[in-house]
């Protein structure tokens, strides 16, 4: 009824009382051996993805596998470190039932749920840039959206307005000191190298 190491001396007493003692003897009782993880955190086609599955109890070293379902394409089971890896092809979502194996052939299994979502293809969402008037602030963020940020802007054609300059950040900001109409060309890179770029 309790896990530990336990330790104890026994005496056996024949009919005609003779005696004898053991050496000091050692027994292990180990915890129930069960599956920690309570949940497998989501992933991203396209993008690397690592999850480890933890075990309590029992006695290690363990052994993983599936016993139900299958892992979303691009992903493999680690028997021995029961580490979940890879790079995720296709969305998808998982229903996985696992198994811990014990060095004492003592199981445990348990259902989690992975799934893996779209990456939507890098593009800027800044349709225009609004107006700005001369030697009055102008501030202007350009948007991205899919890809992996964070996004790095620059500008690949064309030229700002004298006194306005484009942060990595996507800003554009400063006093404009000329008149006139511009056009831009403005590229985003996200933190997987995708490009996309739009003239403003």
């Amino acid at each position: 009824t309790v896990a530990g190491n336990f330790s104890a001396t026994f005496q056996v007493t024949d009919s005609l009382n003779a005696k004898a003692v053991t050496p000091n003897l050692n027994l292990t009782i180990a915890s129930p051996l069960g599956v920690s993880t309570l949940s497998l955190a989501s992933g991203k086609v396209g993008t690397a993805y690592s999850a480890t599955l933890g075990a309590t109890g029992g006695s290690s070293p363990y052994t993983w596998a599936l016993s139900g379902g299958t892992l979303p394409a691009g992903l493999t089971l680690n028997a021995t470190t029961g580490k979940i890896s890879g790079t995720p092809s296709a969305p998808s979502t998982s229903n996985l039932t696992v198994r811990v194996t014990d060095n004492k052939s003592a199981t445990a299994t348990k259902s989690l749920s992975l799934t893996i979502n779209t990456t939507a293809v890098l593009g800027i969402s800044t349709s225009s840039l609004t107006s700005g008037v001369i030697n009055t602030s102008y501030s202007k963020t350009l948007a991205a959206t899919g890809g992996t940020s964070p996004y790095t802007w620059t500008l690949t054609g064309g030229n700002l307005p004298a006194g306005l300059t484009l942060s990595t950040a996507g800003k554009i900001s400063g006093i404009p000191t000329l008149t006139g109409t511009f056009n831009l060309i403005v590229k985003v890179t996200d933190s997987k190298g995708a490009t996309a770029s739009k003239s403003l």
